[in-house]
């Protein structure tokens, strides 16, 4: 009898144990949950949303490049980028075909793309606006047609190695345009879409874009008129002259302000990967190839050492009437050269200019007058 209390007892009191412990735990759990969905409810709403959320990018308008007159040098054409995503394809055999047609592309590289696992990939970006337009008028499901801005420069190859270029992803490659990035590249914006677990995209969700901030405009002090005029005379001394190059920097003497910057042979800064003379590109390496684009690209004006010659007579003619050493009326006579210690200096007229004042040395650019 004893025994049988006893037993009944001891079950009495486990069963009473595991029902607090479950009570427990079932507290724990509701207290968990509570948490999670009043004061945790923000943040896995955003994680839930950005599981079902398709992100494309939309490129900022890049900043404007403009000269002393306030003539356009650089500037943006609206283009489109063309993407497919995968998920949401219905025929892909249909989109594979109006691709490839309206892209000139192969159909191997499109398919290939086309059916890529992938949340969205790009097929062709700068594509023409009227192009882009048309593809996007067919409603095919899985292509997205976005628009996009391109480099743009109205006057093709004038000061191209002074204004530079872009590349595919509207990032500056040299020139201005890699100098000042920062402050005309803009802040890319975004367009979201909502999907379902398969991908599928949601109409009725809609779009959220996030639009982008264009980049701010550089205002420089070439001046483009200026820049045509050195542009010609540079282009006649190479013909004349039969030399490789010609580089030609004006200057305003006042303050230093850079009016014209040339070096010709220029690019064209809308085909900048197009190789000088009519050279095929498939005719050399990879390495060679890049070779001629960087000799092209140069720009002899800032990357090239040279003598200054007699150009720098300036400078010592200043030099001289600011300290005192001569005066304008101080005379001279030239025989053809002057002995710099032990060296015989000539001058560029053999016979020399005979007797002069120093203005009238400057004027002839005698180096024994001004050296």
């Amino acid at each position: 009898m004893d025994g049988r209390i006893t037993h009944k007892t001891y079950h009495r009191s486990k069963t009473v144990t595991i029902v607090f412990v479950c009570t427990l735990a079932l507290f724990a759990l509701a207290g968990r949950l509570l948490y999670l969905m009043v004061f945790q409810s923000e943040y896995y709403t955003l994680k839930a949303r950005e599981l079902h959320e398709r992100e494309r990018s939309i490129k900022a308008a890049r900043g404007r490049i403009i000269d002393a007159n306030g003539k356009i040098l650089a500037d943006n054409k609206t283009v489109c980028t063309v993407s497919v995503i995968h998920s949401q394809i219905t025929d892909a055999d249909e989109v594979v075909a109006v691709l490839s047609k309206e892209l000139n592309l192969s159909e191997e590289y499109v398919r290939k793309r086309v059916e890529k696992y992938s949340s969205i990939e790009k097929i062709k970006s700068n594509v023409d606006k009227v192009i882009g337009d048309e593809i996007r008028a067919r409603g095919l499901d899985g292509v997205k047609v976005d628009e996009d801005y391109k480099r743009y420069y109205p006057y093709d190859t004038l000061a191209s190695k002074a204004l530079g270029f872009t590349g595919g992803d509207n990032q500056g490659i040299i020139g201005l345009e890699v100098i000042y990035e920062e402050y005309l590249r803009g802040e890319a914006g975004t367009i979201l879409t909502v999907t379902d677990a398969k991908g599928v995209e949601q109409a009725e969700e809609g779009e959220e874009r996030v639009e982008p901030v264009s980049g701010r405009d550089l205002y420089i002090s070439l001046d483009i008129n200026i820049q045509s005029y050195a542009t010609q005379l540079a282009k006649q001394a190479m013909e004349t002259k039969e030399a490789d190059r010609v580089s030609i920097l004006v200057m305003n003497p006042q303050n230093g302000e850079i009016l014209a910057m040339v070096d010709v042979p220029e690019f064209d800064l809308n085909n900048p990967y197009t190789l000088p003379n009519g050279m095929d590109a498939s005719a050399f390496s990879e390495k060679k190839r890049q070779e001629l684009l960087n000799a092209m690209w140069r720009n002899g004006c800032i990357n090239d050492t040279y003598e200054p010659g007699s150009t720098f007579k300036i400078i010592t003619a200043a030099a001289g009437l600011e300290s005192g050493a001569v005066k304008p009326t101080d005379t001279f006579n030239c025989p053809g050269f002057i002995m710099v210690e032990d060296r015989k200096i000539r001058c560029h007229k053999v016979g020399g200019h005979g007797a002069e004042d120093f203005v009238q040395g400057t004027m002839n650019s005698c180096k024994q007058v001004v050296v």
